[in-house]
């Protein structure tokens, strides 16, 4: 939540060069982000898929 605040506001103050140098950064952290949670899901789905209410 805070690299998105935080691009925005070099947005809003129009540094450039600054936005470049994380922008690679954030991309690769939201990636990561998105993978774990997947696996987590995946997971999830594993252990609990035999375990219904009957």
């Amino acid at each position: 939540m805070f690299p998105i605040f935080y691009s925005y506001h070099l947005v809003k103050i129009e540094d450039w060069s600054a936005l470049m140098d994380t922008t690679g950064a954030v991309a690769l952290l939201a990636t990561v982000l998105l993978t774990v949670t997947i696996l987590l899901n995946v997971i999830t789905l594993v252990v609990y898929r035999n375990r219904t209410a009957n």
